[in-house]
């Protein structure tokens, strides 16, 4: 029922496998689920992803809990799950924007029994992804939507592949922008138009275990001097014997993590006064900035491995979660995207937890002088071009952003808001501390290079990464050998 091992998070496993039990008439209306604790002891699972399994198929509609009674299958869920429209969605493994469409789509067939409809999700790895898409258009079987990280958007949308929101309704369209915080409007708008429905934005920085360092008397690093400082402090024999970690740090590092171990390392250079293109838009890699981050990320990755998990540069983004919630490393780099998997992989399972046991702080830089800086991440719906029901889509997707919606994924999934009036609300409200915390950190953050090409950049940039910083390849001849590759592929 459930594999630990998958990408795929826990909750969604779950919910999976209760709505094909349903389909398949092994559930059937009426009966009785097992209980949040029995779940928990069968699956050898913590209550968190149980209890969201559940909540959100009752948000469905395809189960209803009697107070002192139990949990019980809703009537007509069966065929509720087999006579409707399809919307075709493909999505990555991590599934974290699926909870606000399927609830959208939930609200949508309570007000159109005429004309309900249905997700069929098809899901494959990130480093997959894009090529599942390409191949699905030039078949001509594309899907009617897919979640789009915003770097992407730019390629997708002038290689003609998804629909411009406004030319299926501007006016609509025109109000949603001006609502989105200024740096997502940039991410999502191509040539002048709206391309993407961001549900949620995301800022990178590091983690770490704020009930730890309290009872040690430390506080977050600020300066990559700090860091380094704070990694031989827990690397040392009498820290881990008492806190019970295996490593000192950790952070995504190699091709494996995909565009993660770029989000995530990115701003090194841009806190070492670096950028990623010149004025005149062109890359610029072979720069003192960007040697100088590299030259100090060295000191943490090549002379001082023993701090580090070995197979670090084989992790997956969600690795690295792993380790936090289990108390296996007390500092981590990612993004505020990510505390829906620490919460699955640790005890925790509200925000009064995450307030106890973690902070979120921008990564250090070289200097007090030197300004914070975050980078930018988040993930925007898109409506491909081949789709036959367009305007469906869209209207599911108005319903993805209706502020109870957005304000419910956000507060439950701890998500920064892409919307200015949401972040202003869930900033001031006391039942939102975390968020209280982290939702200023997008003042801080910068884009990704928005490029056509940005895909094939990426990639380049993350063999760069990993070769220089964990192979131990020569810095200088490294940069310059990826400088002349990416200037003849973006010549052509």
């Amino acid at each position: 029922m459930v594999d630990r091992n998958s990408p795929i998070p826990i909750y969604y496993q779950l919910k999976l496998h209760f709505k094909q039990q349903m389909k398949s008439g092994l559930l059937q209306p009426g009966d009785r689920l097992p209980t949040e604790m029995k779940l928990c002891r069968q699956l050898g699972i913590s209550r968190a992803p149980v209890r969201q399994a559940l909540t959100e198929l009752a948000r469905e509609g395809f189960i209803y809990r009697r107070p002192g009674q139990g949990t019980f299958v809703a009537p007509e869920s069966a065929a509720r799950l087999s006579q409707r429209t399809t919307i075709r969605i493909l999505t990555y493994y991590d599934v974290l924007w699926m909870a606000s469409l399927e609830q959208a789509v939930h609200h949508w067939n309570f007000s159109h029994p005429e004309q309900e409809v249905d997700l069929t999700v098809t899901m494959c790895p990130r480093s997959e992804f894009h090529q599942v898409l390409r191949r699905a258009v030039a078949k001509g079987e594309a899907p009617d939507m897919v979640p789009l990280d915003y770097v992407w958007i730019t390629n997708y949308a002038r290689a003609g592949y998804i629909v411009p929101l406004d030319t299926l309704d501007a006016l609509w369209t025109r109000i949603l922008r001006e609502d989105l915080e200024p740096v997502v409007a940039h991410h999502n708008t191509v040539d002048g138009k709206l391309y993407g429905l961001p549900t949620q934005a995301d800022v990178t920085g590091m983690w770490y275990r704020r009930d730890w360092f309290a009872k040690e008397g430390l506080t977050p690093p600020e300066t990559w001097d700090a860091w380094l400082a704070l990694l031989d402090h827990f690397s040392s024999p009498g820290m881990r014997q008492r806190w019970g970690h295996r490593y000192a740090g950790a952070f995504p590092i190699g091709t494996a993590a995909g565009e993660a171990t770029l989000n995530l390392l990115l701003p090194f250079v841009w806190v070492a006064g670096g950028e990623l293109l010149d004025e005149k838009g062109n890359l610029a890699l072979d720069t003192p900035a960007l040697r100088r981050a590299l030259r100090f990320l060295q000191q943490i990755t090549l002379e001082r491995r023993a701090a580090l998990p070995p197979q670090m540069a084989s992790y997956r983004w969600w690795n690295i979660c792993r380790l936090l919630g289990r108390g296996i490393t007390p500092m981590t780099l990612g993004g505020t995207y990510e505390w829906p998997r620490i919460r699955e992989e640790s005890e925790w399972t509200d925000e009064a937890d995450a307030v106890a046991h973690l902070g979120f702080v921008p990564v250090p830089r070289p200097s007090l002088d030197a300004p914070p800086v975050s980078s930018l991440g988040g993930t925007s719906w898109v409506i491909l071009q081949q789709s036959p029901a367009r305007e469906v889509c869209l209207e599911i997707l108005k319903l993805v952003v209706l502020p109870e919606n957005l304000a419910a994924f956000c507060g439950d999934g701890l998500q920064i808001s892409a919307y200015r009036s949401l972040n202003r609300r869930l900033a001031t409200t006391p039942e939102h501390p975390w968020l209280a915390k982290v939702i200023p950190l997008l003042s801080l953050a910068r884009s990704r290079p928005l490029l056509s090409d940005y895909p094939q950049v990426s990639r380049f940039l993350q063999k760069m990464l990993e070769q220089v910083l964990w192979v131990g390849a020569p810095l200088e001849e490294t940069v310059r050998q990826t400088a002349q590759a990416l200037a003849l592929l973006l010549e052509y």
